[in-house]
């Protein structure tokens, strides 16, 4: 399939800007989402290692605290009473001191207990079960203050352990705690503008999110193996947890002084839908920046298609104009780029054609005008000479001897041949000048084929061809110029016999074709058949479809001799004179078809009528 030089050009111009413009677009839109994914997770560890901070500065806090109390006279010689374990005296004096430290340090849990890990006095706010602190006042009854991470029912703290001794020796411990709950992720949220969750196992003992949410957190966060606290590839395990209506960019990490086995996790969030709002955004604007440029390049490429395909088609129409034999047509190319010069040198050239073609056409019109003249010129000495050998063959002018009669002979077929070569010279100059004039009749064409028959076998002399007919008994009058009509078939019969081999066969079909109301005449030989190169200049004047060595005068249609090559050409002129058509169709060495299509009847005399 011809591709058009205007779509050629949409081709390698459009996709490539259209690549080269959405390429960019998504190495954009490639780098912003990598850029943001990146700015949310180093925000993720950002946030992770102000609450460590935020945990070790609270711890330190508490481990003061605890050192200061510890070292207070009023404090440690409460201690130094008696203590049995039930005395409830005691424990209302440790309480009242306790108290009063209390309301300095504000301790969530302010507990002081004797070495044997019970509670002399509770003041907080919250209260820890002896088990849950037996380790780390075990680790305090050393001698070496502990910190660390609490835990008591689902809930974690923050606590600092510090022996007190007296006297030398240890008299008890006092613990205090801060409890890690939703104000301190409320309040670490407001600083990191992140998300945060405390895990106590699979329970949330504190969050800033909403229960959906929390419930697929803690699923997720417990599937995946936690960062260990304060490290610093803590990136490596920031994961997506997929809540019911976002998703979150999480890290999980076990809480600062919390055993790593125990489960305690703080998880800081990120939404990742919140974050790339934005960039949606972003891309939405880049797809419509991407359709506009996909329509601008389609544009450019149509209007550079258009500048250079306009000026070529003015060019092809002027060729075109050329053909119809219009020199005149207005190319109307301004430019002065290589099509423009194309231009000029097209309308040099059309110039040097019409120069060319005119002075053809006056060869042609003086050829044809020396034809018709010569060919009428040459009837007078014709007739001078037929009635001279009239009256010696009649004996009008006295007797003729034998040799003088076969002379007589000669000379007749002689005339017969000049008086031939007359009158289709005669015709074809008519045909070339479109000066022939039809006679149009109602013709019977049984019998205008016969009369081509009989014409065609005339000058066939001693050739060994048969002519055969088939002509459809149905066919009615044909509104034709018999003559004329009958000459163009001779023409082919003849042409048929003189390059069909002895033996061979010449057969004349005659059908009417009721769909398009056509005579169809076709003349069928057996004979060499005509080359396909040559066929399509079999029509044309003085094409001989024989060779030099092979013409000769011979008054018959001698076997592939040639002759002046005007027979084929003034059939075909015949049929186009009457509005028909002819065609051939060829086989070397299996014969030649020629068939003639003429309307059946002269519609313009119908219309005129």
């Amino acid at each position: 399939m011809r591709i058009r030089l205007r779509w050629k050009i949409l081709l390698f111009t459009v996709p490539p800007l259209l690549a080269l413009t959405f390429g960019t677009l998504a190495m954009v839109n490639h780098s912003v989402t990598e850029q943001v994914q990146t700015t949310v997770r180093q925000d993720l560890r950002r946030a992770s290692a102000v609450f460590e901070d935020m945990v070790a500065a609270r711890t330190r806090e508490l481990a003061v605290a605890g050192m200061v109390i510890v070292q207070d006279p009023r404090f440690f010689s409460v201690l130094t009473l008696p203590n049995t374990g039930q005395d409830v005296q005691l424990r209302a004096t440790v309480t009242g001191v306790a108290d009063e430290f209390n309301r300095i340090t504000g301790s969530e849990v302010f507990e002081v207990v004797d070495t044997k890990n019970r509670t002399l006095g509770s003041v907080g706010r919250s209260t820890v079960a002896k088990a849950s602190r037996a380790k780390l006042v075990r680790s305090a009854l050393t001698g070496h203050p502990v910190t660390g991470v609490l835990i008591d029912a689902n809930r974690h703290y923050l606590v600092s352990v510090t022996p007190v001794t007296a006297g030398g020796r240890l008299v008890g411990a006092l613990v205090l705690g801060e409890g890690i709950r939703r104000d301190l992720a409320l309040k670490l949220r407001d600083l990191t503008h992140s998300e945060v969750t405390f895990l106590c196992g699979s329970a949330v003992t504190g969050t800033t999110l909403g229960s959906d949410v929390v419930r697929a957190t803690a699923a997720a966060a417990l599937e995946r193996p936690p960062a260990a606290a304060g490290r610093t590839d803590a990136a490596a395990h920031v994961f997506e947890v997929h809540a019911p209506h976002e998703t979150y960019l999480t890290i999980a990490a076990p809480i600062p002084g919390s055993d790593p086995a125990s489960g305690q996790l703080y998880l800081i969030q990120r939404s990742l839908d919140s974050e790339t709002a934005v960039l949606r955004e972003m891309q939405k604007n880049l797809s419509l920046l991407g359709a506009v440029a996909a329509l601008l390049a389609l544009l450019a490429g149509l209007l550079v298609a258009n500048m250079v395909v306009a000026p070529l088609r003015r060019l092809v129409r002027g060729a075109e104009e050329m053909e119809r034999g219009n020199y005149d047509y207005d190319l109307r190319v301004p430019s002065h780029d290589e099509v423009g010069y194309l231009t000029a040198r097209f309308l040099d050239m059309r110039k040097q054609q019409r120069t060319y073609v005119r002075s053809l056409e006056e060869l042609a019109r003086v050829k044809s005008e020396f034809i018709s003249v010569a060919s009428h010129e040459l009837r007078t000495p014709i007739s001078i000479i037929r009635c001279y050998h009239e009256l010696m063959a009649d004996q009008e002018l006295g007797p003729i001897t034998e040799a003088q009669e076969n002379a007589l002979v000669a000379i007749d077929d002689s005339l017969t041949r000049l008086s031939r070569i007359a009158e289709n010279a005669t015709l074809m100059s008519q045909i070339d000048s479109r000066r022939l004039v039809l006679k149009r009749a109602p013709h019977d064409l049984a019998s205008i084929v016969a009369e081509a028959i009989a014409a065609a076998t005339a000058t066939a002399g001693e050739r060994s061809v048969a002519v055969s007919t088939d002509i459809d008994g149905a066919l009615d009058l044909a509104e034709v110029d018999g003559t004329q009509l009958a000459h163009a078939l001779a023409q082919l019969i003849s042409n048929g016999i003189r390059f069909t081999p002895d033996g061979g066969a010449v057969r004349v079909q005659a059908t009417h074709d009721d769909r398009t109301d056509e005579i169809v005449i076709a003349v069928e030989d057996s004979g060499v058949g005509i080359a396909p190169e040559r066929q399509a200049r079999v029509f044309e004047r003085a094409m001989t479809l024989g060779d030099s060595i092979h013409h000769h005068s011979s008054s018959t249609l001698d076997f592939n001799s040639a002759g002046l090559g005007l027979g084929l050409a003034t059939a075909r002129g015949i049929v186009e004179a009457h509005g028909g058509t002819i065609t051939l169709t060829s086989e070397v060495g299996r014969g030649s078809r020629f068939e003639i299509r003429v309307p059946a009847r002269d519609h313009f005399l119908e219309a005129a009528a």
